[in-house]
């Protein structure tokens, strides 16, 4: 159930004309076409159009598609120039490889004085920057984190051990209750492999791209994701994240690995959805050396190919600014890119405001090439071959360096580029 906030009535006309049109350019009677994923991201976006229209005299059409559907055709549009979409919404993964069709928002932001110094710095450098270029503006910032029972758990487990110590404890499948949810699927799965492996300092490569993956940080990344299904339902080895989290809101485990604005937060607290009302938080994970998790970001921007950018910026800056990221976090859970938003009492006094925490310990995405893409396929046959028994120990982190290797020499980084992920 979506709460409602009327925050647009609260604006003044004079300054909307003034922040959303500072720019030279006339952009009276345009109409600009946005490409969006088909999740809340587009919702809101749709939400806004009226609005914006009635502010700047700009019509913008949202176009949205599924995941994959979405990346296709991203990279067909760019790649062959056509100008179709004025605006397009990357996830951060993809930057590297759709950096060089976009336009570098620099000139903008500098002609408009826009306030990008309340852009989170970390996160901008993993979703919307990329080889010393703004391609982007970040709109969404969600670091993976835990979610838990405050009934059962009184102090969140600082390390790993001390998380498989409460497990024991809580651990009850006799009746039907688990220490942990966790989507088994190895498309979801794959990514909190990484959170483990880059919580205990190890990484993919170096940032001059040597691979660095067969290392001890792996193996024992691996040990502890093997470990997790011990304590999970033996179920959860098919389930994907709305298994998961339906679990947990059941009230059927005391730890939840998933994304929790997609399901727990919205609905942990509604008694017609959720058996844990009131006893229920989240938390980053735990701390083993450096506290680092995985990233889902996106970024907006506009294709060098469009013919219609002042307008195109124009919607950007509305859809980033602070008052709409505070409506997409009330009215949708997407939580924020500003500094001054998560300042705000309506994030500061929710149960997801520890995703700050976890964004300032640091949330990254893995490579941002594409041979990343690539790449995490690679990670999803190796964790999940690893963690079923299929395959020991030795021969997953083969597979994944050899696997690396392969990607890195037939799909190199660009001159010059270095690793800003993992």
């Amino acid at each position: 159930m979506r709460k409602k906030m009327l925050i647009g009535f609260l604006l003044c006309a004079t300054i909307i004309s003034a922040v959303f049109s500072s720019g030279s350019q006339d952009t009276e009677s345009k109409k600009v076409t946005a490409l969006y994923f088909s999740a809340t991201y587009a919702d809101a976006a749709k939400e806004y159009v009226a609005e914006f229209k009635e502010l700047t005299g700009i019509e913008v059409e949202i176009v949205d598609f599924p995941y994959l559907t979405l990346y296709e055709k991203m990279g067909l549009s760019l790649s062959t120039g056509d100008n179709t979409y004025d605006i397009m919404t990357p996830a951060c993964q993809w930057d590297g490889e759709f950096e060089p069709f976009m336009e570098d928002l620099t000139p903008f932001i500098e002609r408009d004085n826009w306030d990008s110094e309340d852009i989170q710095p970390g996160l901008w450098e993993q979703s919307g920057k990329w080889n010393n270029r703004i391609m982007g503006i970040p709109f969404a910032n969600t670091p993976q984190t835990v979610s838990y029972r405050t009934d059962l758990i009184k102090d969140f487990p600082e390390n790993w051990d001390e998380f498989f110590e409460v497990c024991e404890t809580v651990h009850d499948p006799e009746n039907g209750f688990y220490a942990i949810s966790l989507p088994g699927l190895k498309e979801q799965f794959s990514t909190l492999w990484m959170m483990i492996q880059w919580s205990l300092g190890g990484s993919w490569a170096d940032g001059d791209w040597n691979l660095t993956i067969n290392s001890e940080e792996s193996r024992e990344a691996l040990r502890i994701a093997k470990k997790w299904m011990e304590y999970a339902d033996p179920a959860s080895i098919s389930w994907g994240l709305p298994e998961a989290d339906a679990a947990f809101l059941a009230g059927n485990s005391a730890f939840c690995f998933s994304w929790p604005t997609l399901s727990i937060g919205p609905n942990g607290d509604n008694p017609e959805k959720s058996n844990v009302v009131g006893k229920w938080a989240i938390s980053p994970i735990p701390y083993a050396k450096n506290g680092v998790t995985v990233l889902s970001s996106w970024d907006i921007g506009i294709p060098a190919a469009s013919k219609n950018k002042d307008a195109a910026w124009e919607w950007i800056k509305f859809y980033t600014s602070k008052e709409k990221q505070l409506s997409n976090f009330v009215n949708y859970s997407i939580l924020p890119s500003r500094e001054s938003v998560w300042d705000k009492p309506e994030i500061k006094n929710s149960n997801l405001y520890p995703h700050k925490e976890a964004s300032d310990r640091g949330s990254v995405i893995w490579w941002r090439i594409p041979a990343g893409t690539m790449a995490e396929s690679t990670v999803r046959d190796a964790v999940a071959n690893y963690i079923t028994g299929e395959w020991d120990m030795e021969f997953a982190i083969n597979y994944l360096e050899d696997g690396f290797e392969e990607l890195l020499k037939e799909y190199p980084p660009a001159p010059g580029v270095k690793n800003t992920g993992r």
